[in-house]
């Protein structure tokens, strides 16, 4: 048995049954983990989703923020934006299924030696701490998505404090868990920078290059920062490729830390 672990797919249907036939993938020997923001921006979300249903019982997934972006549609707390290739999933018959399945998705996902989360952690938060925020966050989504669709957006409070209370704290849990990207030197979170570790600006810090302030024994596996390809850096793996905006979809291999990557399929594309 082998555990793989995918990049962002966002809808790019083609492109991961092309990765899935390149790893050589046995769903009745083989786990599949998957980084979040499974749909949109892609042309294949419908499909996308209905796989994952198809082999619920063989993958794990967390959220990502296209993920989130989908219920907040769905639980008309959002209006879609017109880069969304969402309209198929939203008028599938199977709505209801699509909404029941992605909103049971956690955050945060650890086993004994990784954790999967979509784009990152805080230096101060030790794995066992980042699994309970990200099961309160989930808790409150799943009891009151309404409720939580319209107070997520924002980006404030943008500083980790213990004493943080009610939703400023689980939004700023959704953002960590679903945006980061860089970190300034207060370790506030910046929201802005998308580009290359190349153009960094110097005020700014790769969230995985803070050093945490407990030691981990987790590699940690994200996706979301597409500008970076899929890299190994000092705390585990970043797995989106940058698929969608053309160019391969990566997968790693947990065993041996070995990278598959192919190029995205132009019929995802748009």
């Amino acid at each position: 048995m082998t555990t793989y672990v995918v990049g962002d797919i966002q809808g790019c249907f083609h492109s991961f049954q092309n990765l899935l036939d390149q790893l050589s993938f046995n769903p009745a020997r083989d786990d599949l983990w998957l980084v979040g923001d499974l749909i949109n921006r892609g042309l294949g979300s419908l499909e996308v989703l209905n796989w994952c249903l198809d082999h619920h019982s063989k993958i794990t997934v967390v959220l990502g923020n296209h993920d989130l972006h989908f219920l907040a549609i769905a639980f008309n707390q959002k209006k879609p934006l017109k880069s969304d290739t969402l309209e198929a999933l939203l008028n599938s018959k199977k709505l209801k299924r699509f909404i029941d399945w992605v909103i049971s998705l956690p955050l945060v996902h650890t086993n004994h030696d990784h954790a999967m989360v979509h784009a990152g952690l805080l230096p101060q938060w030790t794995v066992e701490l980042s699994q309970k925020l990200s099961d309160e966050v989930v808790s409150y989504l799943q009891q009151h998505p309404e409720d939580f669709f319209k107070k997520m957006y924002g980006n404030q409070p943008n500083l980790w404090s213990d004493q943080l209370k009610d939703f400023d704290k689980k939004r700023l849990v959704i953002n960590v868990m679903t945006r980061l990207r860089c970190l300034n030197q207060d370790l506030s979170i910046d929201y802005d920078y998308k580009g290359t570790l190349e153009s960094l600006p110097e005020k700014l810090t790769p969230w995985f290059d803070v050093k945490p302030e407990k030691d981990r024994h987790h590699q940690i596996l994200t996706g979301h920062w597409s500008a970076l390809g899929a890299i190994k850096h000092n705390l585990g793996f970043s797995l989106d490729s940058g698929c969608v905006w053309g160019h391969e979809l990566t997968a790693l291999n947990l065993d041996n830390d070995q990278l598959t990557s192919v190029p995205a399929d132009r019929k995802d594309l748009g």
